[in-house]
Formats: structure tokens, sequence, C-alpha cells
């Protein structure tokens, strides 16, 4: 019997293939520019060091996309393609930066880029609009300026959610005259960058959820995967459901105040070392760095390549509960 499932996936690979006219690995892609720069960099680089992916998500917004432009040319919105599978690609060769974007909605002198995302139903929109997301419009912005050069551009960031696509909100972004020269620099270390050990881990120094959920390079990069486990799906509305929600609102909180101040401190820290002091005071604030001294720890494969036997000697404390909530 055929199997549906694969077949449709096949289909959707053939019918992507030619879905890019440039060589996106010569270019840093406004989709990419606001994750973290060692997975743009093995992207370009070593895309084999990744594990297998699912673009299941990648086309529900690829679908999202077509049917929001299709509507829109339908309610007679003035667009600069108009045709959701004639996208035009954008490049910038000196700069080495490329975008697509959604479509233009032209009115006279005034045009609005469009970029078009499907969220989950869960989504917490009050953290809506994503930084990611508008960098990636306002690089798209830029190159539309570049080429066309509109009296005056706008943008529009456009989030449908894939439950219902009567729910339908908007974001106003401003253009970035200087972002495409802020990128270019950034392009220029993803792209000529021969190790990727010289580049900083941004997305383990933005509290690590970019690693874990998003990249499929964390195996190469040395940021350890979670173990997978069985889960089960409580009722939408339920008290459990309630209390997990909310339970990931702070969470997020905290660990956006936690990457803040961990950025914070390396930026302190860098102050202090071009000051060359290891004290200082700011108001009321005293700052001071001082070296740590290493903790003794117990080299286990040393004793046991000595052959010395430690277990008579290990303690198991009294079992506890440990919850994980993701």
């Amino acid at each position: 019997m055929i199997n549906i499932k694969d077949s449709v996936i096949r289909g959707a690979e053939i019918s992507e293939l030619n879905k890019f006219k440039h060589d996106r690995s010569k270019f840093l892609n406004a989709s990419e520019a606001g994750t973290c720069i060692r997975k743009q960099w093995y992207s370009k680089h070593t895309p084999e060091a990744g594990e297998p992916q699912s673009w299941g998500y990648a086309r529900r917004g690829t679908h999202m996309e077509k049917y929001v432009i299709e509507k829109l040319k339908l309610a007679n919105v003035p667009l600069l393609v108009g045709d959701a599978d004639e996208q035009f690609s954008l490049q910038d060769e000196k700069r080495r930066i490329s975008g697509t974007p959604d479509d233009v909605i032209v009115y006279d002198d005034e045009w609005h880029c469009l970029e078009i995302k499907s969220i989950d139903p869960r989504t917490n929109r009050g953290y809506l609009p994503k930084e990611a997301h508008v960098t990636q419009l306002q690089i798209c912005m830029a190159l539309v300026n570049e080429v066309h050069t509109p009296d005056r551009i706008g943008g529009l960031l456009v989030y449908i959610d894939a439950s219902n696509y009567d729910d339908i909100t908007q974001h106003v972004v401003q253009a970035d005259d200087t972002i495409l020269d802020k990128m270019a620099k950034r392009a220029k270390k993803v792209l000529n960058t021969k190790d990727v050990a010289s580049l900083d881990r941004e997305g383990k120094r933005a509290g690590g959820k970019e690693c874990q959920t998003m990249c499929p390079f964390k195996d190469a990069c040395g940021v350890a995967p979670e173990d997978a486990s069985s889960r089960k799906r409580a009722n939408r509305g339920s008290n459990i459901d309630k209390a997990a929600i909310r339970y990931m609102d702070i969470k997020d909180q905290t660990e956006a105040l936690k990457a803040e101040q961990d950025s914070l401190k390396e930026d302190i820290k860098n102050e202090l070392h071009s000051r060359q002091v290891t004290k200082g005071v700011v108001g009321n604030i005293e700052i001071s760095l001082a070296i740590a001294k290493g903790r003794a720890s117990l080299d286990k494969k040393a004793v046991k390549a000595a052959g010395i036997d430690l277990s008579p000697f290990e303690k198991v404390s009294a079992p506890s509960e440990r919850l994980t909530v993701k």
C-alpha cells in the first residue's frame, strides 16, 4: 500500500529543489541573520555536520505565506509581486547579504515590506515581535530600498495563528538605514572564518534555548542535547495547562534577565581589563575582579586506572523529586 506521509514529504522536497535561484552558502541570509553565529557558520561551511531535520514547521510557514498573499491579492491590495510562488530574492553582492521578502505593498510613493510568520497557538504573544524576525524584515527592507529606491519604505511583520487563520496580528517595523553595513561585518565573520572555535557560542550565551530546540549542529558545537522522554498531552485549559503556561512565562523572563546579566557581566569584565584594573567604583556600586581558586575534584578515571576501588566508600542520598518544564 502507498505510504501517504512518505509520498507527501517526497513531493515537498521535489517542489523545493529550485526554490532559491542563488547559492545561499555564499551569503548571509536575512532569515538566519538573527540566529547564533556558530549555527550560521556550520550551515555555510559544514552543513553535513548537522543532525537530520524535519522541515514540517518551515513548510507550514510557507503555506501560511501563500495563504496570506493569495487573500491580499483577492482583496485588491496592491502588491509588487502578488504571487507567493514567484517570490523575488535580492542580493547585495558587495556586502554578501541576501533576503527574500514575502511581498511588498505599494501605495504610490509609500512601500511596505511584508514578512509573514506562522505561530503556534500556545505562543506567548507578549514576546512578539521576535527580535530575529525584526532583523530579518529590516534587512529585506534595506535590500528592497537599494534596488527599487521608493520615496518611503516601512515594514509590516505579520503573525498568523496556525490553528485559526482569522487570528492575524501585525507589527509596524521601522527601517534601519545602518542594518546592511552592520550585517556586512557579521557576514564577513560567518563566511571568512576558517575555524568555528574563534566564534562566540551566541546561542549558549543567550541561555541555550536555541541550542536545545532549534540547532541541528549542537553535537558538532559541543552543546549536549537533552534526553528525550515520553510525553502525554494535557487538556487545554486544565489546571496543569494554566500552571505550566505561567511557569514558562516566568521561566522565559528569568532566562532573558539571566542572559542580559551574563552579557553585562562580560561587558564589565572587558572594561576592567581594558583599564588594566581589578577594582572600581561607579556611584555607590563597588566592582572588583579576582581570580577564584580552582575547586579540587577527584579524577575517577585515574583512580580506576590505578586499580583503586572506591565503591565501598560511596554513599547514596535519599531520593527526591525533580520537575522539568520546557
